[in-house]
């Protein structure tokens, strides 16, 4: 019972015990009709919370997206349910209560969840009548559900986002031109294999031809899972680096199955992750077509897991990320 009900309460029960000692004490028909009365008063406060209620008792989040571990405040509306009376919103550890009372229909909480996707919070709601004596708990569901994206390490996958880009555009005078945009003269500092030999000879100088690279476009992030990975470490840095902005097309996790994973969706679609089967590098084949990348950011348990993916996507440049040292190398 919340302590703002406490008068009002007191007066209820000494207001009801009057009416039924009214019956008692003059034994008439009208008597015991007032008393009756006040009976009748009992179960329609009642009456509310014999409602089958567990379909119908529903919040909506603002927002059904979040980063694991990291506390974050949602405003849950009760979008069923509005002619409850007084609804109290207790936590799993029972050391936070949230009243919402007549009127009031959106919670303000604060939510750390791990990665997953939640279609009940770990909240009780107690639902109780206009004077709070009657009550009935109930779980708290969700009309949408909340899907809770993996951990961050955002000072990480900064480094090696940079040692990345480094290491690619040190990479891209060796790689082969995707168009050849135009010639030119040579100029020193070119790289010498842009030099179109038959056509310098013929211009009695040296002439080049620029290549029209497709950039950060044609850059990979790839993920292979296999049950040696530290799956949740992985998923972590794999999204993260999604977050760094040098990958401008989608990143794609390999276990059995080969998921791409668009950036800017990694929380939505990585919550529900689970591995299925062992990686085969077969799977890779198509995605290995140079017309289609270039360069492979691979992250895998270690160099030996990772040797066979790197052949088949040979001869694009790669770079390694094995996740049981936390070293890299091209």
């Amino acid at each position: 019972m919340h302590w703002r009900n406490f008068f009002i309460n007191s007066a209820l029960i000494v207001t009801l015990g009057l009416l039924v000692g009214f019956g008692m004490t003059f034994n008439s028909s009208t008597s015991w009709f007032v008393s009756e009365f006040a009976m009748m008063l009992l179960l329609l406060l009642a009456l509310p919370l014999l409602w089958p209620m567990r379909g119908h008792l529903r919040f909506t989040p603002n927002h059904s997206t979040m980063i694991a571990e990291r506390p974050t405040t949602r405003h849950l509306t009760l979008t069923q349910g509005k002619w409850l009376p007084n609804l109290f919103l207790l936590d799993a550890a029972k050391t936070s209560t949230w009243h919402l009372p007549v009127g009031q229909r959106t919670a303000k909480v604060t939510l750390q969840l791990p990665r997953g996707v939640y279609d009940q919070l770990p909240f009780t709601v107690t639902v109780t009548d206009f004077f709070g004596w009657f009550r009935k708990t109930l779980p708290m569901q969700l009309t949408t559900p909340i899907t809770v994206g993996p951990v961050r390490q955002p000072e990480t996958a900064a480094k090696i986002a940079t040692d990345f880009s480094q290491k690619m555009a040190a990479a891209d005078a060796g790689l082969p031109s995707d168009r050849i945009k135009n010639f030119r003269e040579y100029f020193p500092g070119d790289n010498i294999q842009q030099i179109a030999w038959k056509i310098s000879a013929h211009a009695d100088s040296l002439i080049v031809h620029d290549d029209e690279y497709e950039g950060q476009t044609a850059w990979t992030l790839l993920l292979v899972v296999t049950p040696s990975l530290p799956l949740e470490s992985a998923l972590s840095l794999f999204a993260s680096l999604l977050d760094t902005g040098i990958f401008s097309g989608d990143g794609y996790l390999l276990d059995q199955r080969l998921t791409r994973i668009p950036r800017g969706r990694q929380d939505a679609l990585l919550a529900g992750f689970h591995p299925e089967g062992v990686a085969d590098p077969a799977a890779l084949v198509n995605l290995a077509s140079p017309q289609h990348h270039r360069a492979y950011l691979v992250m895998a348990a270690d160099s030996a897991t990772a040797k066979p993916f790197l052949q088949t996507l040979s001869p694009a440049a790669a770079t390694l990320i094995s996740l049981s040292g936390g070293g890299d190398h091209a």
